[in-house]
């Protein structure tokens, strides 16, 4: 399999696994993630997503050139089941690499070693980044004379400052992760030995919070984002007022009354 999908508690683990082409983006691996996504949605047992690589030299390295252009641009026709679907993709392909994100989960993306191009975008889809000391990141599409469409042009520029995103753009140069963390682009860069402890850490940090309360976050972040102070203000309150009534909220003060952890139901 081309992807690692497992659970650990109220954790969802999804781990790239395509080592003989570098955990390269052909249509097997983008079908697997978009059912991946999908069954997380669905599960109410999870709350927390950690996206990582099985090798230990990369996380991605981009979008099969090989494969999965040739289906996009009609050159080859489809044959496997996962060609299919890749050649009848409409939003699907996006969907897959967190472009948008319509994961209702947090996903937080664990990279090491190099991520590349398709690699890059798809973690711009992440809610947060945690980079071992040893990543890279590079989007060098500009190097090959081409532009990339996975999101990098819409999501740079408002995750870091527009100077910042165009210089890892237009250069197509490799950036390390001290270097993205000095921009506000990771969280945190860890030892790579500490990298899946450290995910591992945070994302137990906020599965022990109010899952009702976490997703609503997401989605006010997600849905307020382009829109004015009034509407992003309006729909702050629609998303966020009937979770005061639930039973996550009854739960949560009722344990800080107690001094004890909250046990949340599953929403």
């Amino acid at each position: 399999m081309a992807l690692v999908f497992e659970k650990e508690g109220y954790v969802a683990k999804v781990g790239l696994n395509r080592p003989e082409a570098k955990n390269a983006l052909d249509a097997g691996i983008l079908m697997e993630l978009h059912r991946a996504w999908k069954t997380i949605n669905e599960d109410n047992g999870i709350r927390v997503v950690i996206l990582y690589s099985q090798l230990p030299d990369i996380f991605c390295g981009g979008m099969d050139l090989k494969t999965a252009i040739p289906i996009l641009t009609e050159v080859k026709q489809p044959e496997t089941e996962a060609e299919k679907w890749l050649a009848g993709f409409g939003p699907r392909v996006g969907e897959a690499m967190l472009k948008p994100n319509t994961v209702n989960k947090p996903i937080i993306a664990a990279v090491n070693g190099y991520c590349l191009t398709g690699g890059f975008e798809m973690i711009m889809g992440a809610d947060l980044r945690i980079a071992s000391e040893d990543a890279v990141f590079q989007m060098r599409e500009a190097r090959l004379g081409i532009m990339p469409t996975g999101g990098a042009n819409v999501y740079l520029p408002r995750i870091l400052t527009p100077c910042r995103a165009m210089e890892i753009l237009l250069t197509a140069d490799d950036f390390s992760a001290k270097t993205l963390h000095e921009w506000g682009f990771l969280n945190a860069v860890v030892p790579r030995p500490d990298l899946m402890k450290a995910a591992m850490e945070l994302a137990d940090r906020i599965a022990g919070n109010g899952p009702l309360a976490v997703q609503g976050m997401i989605r006010c972040f997600r849905e307020t984002k382009n829109m004015n102070y009034t509407d992003a203000f309006k729909r702050e309150l629609e998303i966020g007022l009937p979770i005061f009534s639930s039973l996550d909220a009854r739960e949560g003060v009722r344990a800080q009354k107690e001094k004890r952890r909250a046990n949340f139901p599953e929403p």
